[in-house]
């Protein structure tokens, strides 16, 4: 089954929340018990008693980007929770990010789609937006309420920001730079993401997804990681895929 298939993530996602489960996985707490845990973190901060009530579907989309992770993203999870207690405030919110895009495909897309028309024309619409998605997702009426609450988790995470005309949006100035050792996570998850295609490194390290860093990564820098095999392809082209993708 296509990882494309399930919208999954369509919850506001306040940062807090996000550093709240990775802590839990950083300590080693089954995803069981931090079902429990963010269960009562959300307690009177988002409404609902019941597992289909909106604070059982946050606690859920919160779960699965860093406790229940499907198998392919579960190496990446583990590195990610090797960087994050060392990691600066900027470089956490890339190791969400990475778990992010690892986890649910809609958010890897909506961030390529984000970064795509901040590039193109510095805003953009959430109508903007969801057209660019329809092609991939198809015309669905949980889409467009699913890209909006990830956007709204980025406004709340400060990589975009509300303009003065109502349901624009814009990028901010400031890119936060991202060192090699937390950079190569976030690569590792646009593989994942890839579902184990081999990817230009050039297009890796500049992929429209990333558009919030500035990732201090060389190719060498890939090439000595142990979850990648790079591939030389013309003169100078690098190629990266995940190390496991070739058995």
């Amino acid at each position: 089954m296509t990882r494309r298939a399930n919208i999954g993530f369509d919850r506001r996602i306040d940062l807090e929340w996000l550093d709240a489960a990775a802590a839990q996985a950083v300590a080693g707490t089954r995803a069981e018990d931090m079902r429990v845990h963010l269960w009562a973190l959300l307690d009177g901060v988002v409404r609902g008693e019941r597992a289909n009530s909106a604070r059982g579907k946050t606690v859920t989309v919160l779960n699965h980007i860093w406790g229940a992770v499907p198998s392919a993203a579960e190496p990446l999870r583990q590195r990610a929770i090797g960087q994050f207690a060392a990691s600066k405030d900027e470089e956490r919110l890339a190791l969400h990010w990475a778990m992010m895009i690892g986890t649910y495909p809609l958010f890897t897309d909506v961030v390529a789609a984000t970064g795509r028309l901040l590039t193109l024309q510095g805003d953009f619409t959430l109508a903007h937006l969801t057209r660019r998605l329809v092609g991939t997702w198809g015309e669905r009426s949980t889409l467009e309420r699913a890209a909006q609450r990830i956007v709204r988790s980025m406004v709340q995470w400060g990589v975009v920001q509300d303009t003065r005309t109502r349901g624009m949006y814009e990028g901010v100035q400031r890119k936060r730079r991202i060192g090699a050792a937390v950079g190569t996570v976030l690569i590792e998850a646009l593989l994942v993401d890839a579902e184990e295609a081999s990817l230009p490194f050039d297009q890796l390290i500049g992929h429209p997804a990333l558009f919030p860093f500035s990732i201090e990564l060389n190719a060498g820098q890939i090439r000595s990681a142990p979850q990648f095999t790079v591939h030389r392809q013309g003169l100078d082209s690098d190629f990266v895929e995940l190390r496991g993708a070739q058995n």
